[in-house]
């Protein structure tokens, strides 16, 4: 399952402030976090045709940064990441949505090493298990 995954390269979007507390959560030698605070940088990732197995994106965008901007962005990766979204709390609205939107799962805040961790396995589980399959269904174009 997800605990024997070599290396889990993760795209997580995130604020400066928050950057430090990721990493610390994620940087060990089976995780490879890459950290991005707008969509332009998002851009530049996904034009040098990078795979990443999860995604990280907080539930509330900063000012300035739309979602449609970062899932347009995510859409036009080789292959689409699982989509963990992040929140100060999960309710069942927010699930549905994610979900609804193409998303793998919520993981409240604050969490945990472990919690963080288990739910980034899970979401890598969960991509290569399309992989394997061979379904890799389009993300929703916002239209």
């Amino acid at each position: 399952m997800a605990e024997n995954h070599d290396n889990v390269r993760i795209l997580a979007v995130v604020s400066s402030d928050f950057e430090g507390q990721i990493q610390r959560h994620l940087s060990s030698s089976d995780m490879s976090p890459v950290f991005v605070r707008r969509p332009e940088e998002l851009g530049d990732l996904v034009r040098n045709g990078e795979v990443y197995e999860v995604a990280l994106l907080p539930a509330v965008l900063p000012e300035g940064i739309d979602w449609w901007s970062i899932w347009g962005e995510l859409a036009h990766l080789t292959r689409r990441p699982a989509i963990l979204v992040y929140a100060q709390s999960a309710n069942f609205h927010l699930w549905a949505e994610v979900l609804d939107a193409g998303g793998y799962d919520v993981i409240a805040e604050p969490f945990t090493r472990e919690t963080l961790r288990e739910a980034v396995l899970r979401a890598a589980w969960s991509f290569d298990q399309k992989r394997d399959l061979g379904s890799d269904e389009d993300l929703p174009d916002g239209s």
